[in-house]
């Protein structure tokens, strides 16, 4: 325990800093010399144990690798406790797997990487200390939100308690630099998760660079990550700098990485787990300091399973995990927000909508919503363009929606399916005459999605529920 006089009572929150090293320990008090609160520093667990039995503490840092007892079980027990209290933990980027598990159940609830920035972990360590009466603050005006109208979160709009959560996990994610990865369905808003953590969190002046991995094909993909040098490939005739290095200290959002190739999943586990890179036709090392948040709208898990993503890499991106709930999972937020969007889009187009019919409401409950927040939002400002008047009617979202679903015929809806259907081109459903073989009839599907999707392999794989490379794969055996 630290030379402190052991009589004095806490007028200042209590942080107690645990860590076997005599040498961090005073590394970590001299950083936060400044802060507003007691420092109490130990090099046992258990004596950091015995000590708060009687003195409780508000804040509890713990290095991972101490001789006694790991970080980890430690602040298990710290939690079983006192729950009340915030738990950092101290670790280098390779215990990141180890410690992901602590971290999604609540035992953990920020990360300082070692070697630490200074001036990162006075961030870290004022938003812990800040979080308690924050939290307090936030419960009673989530409660008015419910009542009145849905809260813009750095973009992201919601009602409902579930985005509540959520929203709570982005700022506690924020607060470090461990890879995130966000998964969700196509249009529940995973780019804009990725900005509200880069926004929240202690980089939010660095850049943001974002990138949808599906867009280019595996040789511009590579060059668009890690740069390239002059005549590092025939037309390479400029530098590039790529997407690592555009990022510098800020963020650099990985969207839909489940269709990078395998080739180039290998290049991007190196340079995580290195932090450098080298350009194209470079033999130069550049070192990267960025957050990597990665993306997919396909079940990254069944990937890893069907050996379509390294499981490796999966692990080493994974390490904080947030998860997007679909539109027709946000029970609040669905009315709530189709009145946001509808207030927004007849400001912008010059409109006098003002209301939503209660038969409007009921569709909007009852419908699946398969695009989410962006179909949502779409129908909307289709329908205030399209139309006249001071509130919306159910034969103006039903035209709209049977669109939707003429262009899309693998959107499923529930109870206004029928309703919907009357305004749709019905689809011919031709009899079995005969039994194709396995792979033909996976030759026909792909194939047919594919040209539904004008070409677009991506878009076929998210509608097949498969990823680009299978497509890929499996059209080089036929």
């Amino acid at each position: 325990m630290s030379l402190f006089d052991e009589d004095f009572h806490h007028a200042q929150p209590l942080v107690i800093l645990v860590d076997d090293d005599h040498n961090i320990l005073s590394a970590l008090q001299r950083a936060l010399r400044n802060i507003n609160a007691t420092l109490m520093t130990f090099t046992s667990a258990y004596e950091a144990l015995e000590y708060c039995q009687s003195n409780q503490p508000q804040l509890v840092i713990s290095d991972q690798h101490m001789p006694e007892m790991e970080g980890c079980e430690f602040l298990q027990r710290v939690k079983n406790k006192w729950p009340g209290s915030q738990r950092i933990i101290l670790s280098g980027y390779q215990d990141f797997q180890k410690i992901s598990g602590a971290f999604n159940s609540g035992i953990v609830q920020r990360f300082i990487c070692k070697p630490w920035d200074n001036k990162e972990l006075n961030f870290i360590v004022n938003k812990a200390l800040t979080s308690d009466s924050e939290t307090i603050q936030q419960s009673s005006t989530n409660e008015a939100l419910l009542i009145n109208s849905p809260i813009n979160f750095h973009g992201i709009i919601a009602a409902d308690e579930t985005m509540f959560e959520l929203f709570h996990s982005i700022s506690q994610a924020s607060t470090t630099n461990a890879p995130i990865f966000i998964t969700g369905e196509t249009g529940t808003g995973k780019e804009l998760v990725a900005k509200a953590c880069h926004q929240e969190g202690f980089h939010k002046d660095q850049p943001f660079v974002a990138v949808n991995c599906a867009n280019f094909s595996e040789n511009l993909m590579e060059s668009q990550l890690f740069g390239h040098i002059k005549g590092a490939f025939t037309g390479a005739s400029n530098a590039h700098d790529g997407l690592f290095a555009s990022a510098g200290k800020g963020t650099l959002f990985l969207d839909e990485i489940t269709t990078l190739s395998k080739p180039l999943q290998a290049k991007l586990l190196r340079v995580v787990q290195e932090r450098e890179f080298s350009p194209l036709g470079s033999n130069k090392v550049v070192k990267f300091d960025a957050q990597i948040i990665s993306a997919s709208s396909l079940s990254i898990g069944q990937a890893v399973l069907d050996g379509e993503f390294r499981d490796d890499l999966y692990y080493r991106l994974n390490v904080i995990s947030l998860s997007l709930p679909a539109l027709r999972d946000r029970g609040n937020d669905l009315v709530l927000i189709a009145k946001y969007f509808l207030k927004k889009y007849s400001k912008i187009e010059n409109k006098h909508f003002t209301q939503l019919s209660r038969d409007v409401i009921k569709i909007i409950c009852d419908y699946d919503w398969p695009g989410n927040i962006r179909q949502l939002e779409n129908i909307f400002h289709a329908m205030v363009v399209l139309n006249t008047g001071t509130q919306i009617t159910s034969e103006m979202i039903i035209k709209s929606l049977s669109t939707t679903v003429a262009s899309q015929p693998l959107v499923t809806t529930k109870k206004v399916s029928n309703k919907i259907q009357e305004a749709t081109v019905p689809v011919e459903v031709t009899p079995m005459t005969e039994v194709l073989p396995l792979w033909k009839v996976e030759k026909l599907a792909i194939e047919a999605a594919i040209d539904f999707c004008a070409g677009n392999v991506p878009k076929a794989a998210a509608l097949l529920e498969v990823s680009p490379s299978t497509i890929y794969r499996k059209k080089m055996s036929w």
